[in-house]
């Protein structure tokens, strides 16, 4: 028999659907069937766990450590955890690490010149810090798996002439410390191969060469013949689709799904072969309205 289907969801607030009662979320997450969790606990400018080298947020200043608050609720659920981690992109904006980047010069500019909020993957001290996080909290959490999210280029940059090469040596760096059974997972754009020259992610180099046990391209649209197209490119070897979730972007900025859309996505991903598929996000109308339809019979 083969690996059970994932079925997955992003958290990006990293506290769950009820902050400060993460049983609760986890009651909800197995009473439909959820296999995986993807916990935004880090990022290069926050972290929701007890760190010695991120600035500790707001949501670890009122709920505690909500690293290790998910892993206990977690536990006899058979439910896996994953920290996610924002990689290259200081998302929170704190202006202290900001000033800190800059002051660095990881920051890169834009095409006008300006500063952005992402840090340069080319640079050696930018992937040594990003690393710094996941084997901080690799050695601390009993956690099931990283999952590696803007781990890439921005758009509106000029990028250095081993951009991908870069990112993928970053990837690479992270499964050295990231040792199985736990699992290394990334976020990834959809669209391959154009993803390697508009960010600089060759992801489906990074499952040839076996860097991650799974990728989760973000196939993030309403439309069911976009969706489909995406996946049959993740289909186009069977080995990759073995290894492929496909992200379904339930409240997404790119989509809005209907409760049918989802369904309809998760059967055409099984159709397709792929792995499983993740949820984004976890929400009021995850909760209220996706998962009750779930766990009605798709996902069992």
């Amino acid at each position: 028999m083969g690996q059970p289907e994932i079925h997955a969801v992003w958290d990006h607030s990293g506290k769950g659907l009820h902050p400060g009662d993460w049983p609760k979320t986890m009651q909800v997450l197995k009473s439909a069937n959820v296999t995986d969790i993807f916990v935004n606990v880090a990022g290069a400018d926050f972290a929701h766990y007890a760190s010695s080298i991120l600035p500790r947020s707001k949501a670890f200043s009122d709920y505690g450590d909500q690293m290790a608050a998910c892993l206990r609720a977690a536990q006899g659920t058979g439910i896996r955890v994953h920290a996610w981690i924002i990689c290259f992109n200081a998302t929170r904006g704190v202006p202290k690490q900001l000033e800190l980047f800059k002051a660095r010069g990881w920051r890169l500019r834009d095409k006008d010149g300006a500063q952005t909020t992402y840090l340069n993957p080319a640079n050696a001290n930018v992937r040594t810090f990003a690393l710094s996080i996941v084997e901080e909290i690799n050695s601390r959490y009993r956690v099931n798996g990283i999952h590696l999210d803007f781990v890439r280029w921005p758009h509106a940059v000029a990028k250095s002439a081993n951009a991908a090469q870069a990112v993928t040596q970053f990837v690479a760096e992270a499964r050295r410390r990231v040792k199985r059974p736990r699992w290394l997972t990334a976020a990834v754009y959809a669209k391959y191969p154009r993803c390697i020259d508009t960010v600089g992610q060759d992801w489906v180099k990074w499952l040839n060469f076996d860097l991650v046990d799974y990728v989760v391209p973000m196939d993030y649209t309403e439309s069911a013949s976009q969706f489909e197209s995406f996946l049959r490119q993740h289909a186009s070897r069977s080995v990759n689709a073995r290894r492929t979730i496909a992200g379904i972007g339930v409240t997404s900025s790119e989509s809005n799904l209907s409760v049918a859309q989802v369904v309809e996505q998760v059967r055409l991903a099984r159709k397709y072969g792929l792995a499983g598929q993740s949820l984004f996000d976890l929400d009021a109308t995850l909760e209220q309205k996706i998962l009750p339809a779930l766990r009605k019979g798709i996902w069992k």
